[in-house]
């Protein structure tokens, strides 16, 4: 492996190659080799073969949590949204309490529209970082969305609206998120309310 990846270094990647397949033929299951292979396919940028060996990779090394995070990088590039999203509910499987992976599920549930999903992973990264901005900036635009979606006519809402917190909860939300971004971006000395339309405004 190391000599497959000196080739890698001094361009001759055909060799390289050659040797991760080698090594894989004698044993399938060969963690190192197998990424060194995708890695290559990954930086000549051949997406659709690097994700093609990936999923072969996790379907048998599933508890790599870091294979996963590639893959929905991967999936992400090519704006294949919902399996990007897949990839990460394995990896919040696997670490739960990493409030970055419960973001990055949160903003791809966003990107689809899959606001009711959103908001709870939104809530669930100030949960667990009770500091982070992009988790209350994100409360705060998904409040806004639903709201919006709430105030349509009935037929032209989706079918998740009904489980959805009412109204009066998700302006409370919305509140709350504008407050705490004021206050990460400096609102020291004015009055919470006056500051947060301020932000609103601006």
């Amino acid at each position: 492996r190391l000599y497959g990846m000196f080739n890698d270094a001094a361009g001759h990647p055909a060799v390289a190659k050659k040797l991760y397949g080698e090594m894989l033929e004698t044993d399938a299951t060969n963690v190192l080799a197998s990424k060194r292979m995708i890695a290559q396919l990954k930086a000549k940028g051949e997406a659709a073969e690097a994700i093609a060996q990936l999923v072969v990779y996790v379907d048998t090394h599933a508890n790599d949590f870091e294979a996963w995070l590639e893959l929905s990088s991967l999936y992400l590039r090519q704006h294949l949204y919902p399996q990007a999203a897949f990839c990460l509910e394995e990896v919040i499987l696997q670490q739960p309490a990493n409030h970055y992976f419960h973001l990055c599920y949160a903003e791809i549930n966003y990107t689809m529209g899959c606001l009711d999903v959103a908001l709870k992973e939104y809530l669930r990264v100030v949960e667990l970082s009770t500091d982070n901005v992009r988790g209350f900036y994100g409360v705060k635009l998904t409040v806004d969305r639903i709201l919006e979606l709430r105030a349509r006519p009935k037929k032209e809402q989706p079918a998740w609206i009904g489980g959805a917190p009412q109204p009066a909860m998700l302006e409370r939300l919305a509140q709350l998120a504008t407050e705490r971004l004021v206050s990460a971006y400096g609102g020291a000395g004015e009055s919470p309310k006056r500051t947060a339309e301020a932000w609103l405004r601006e």
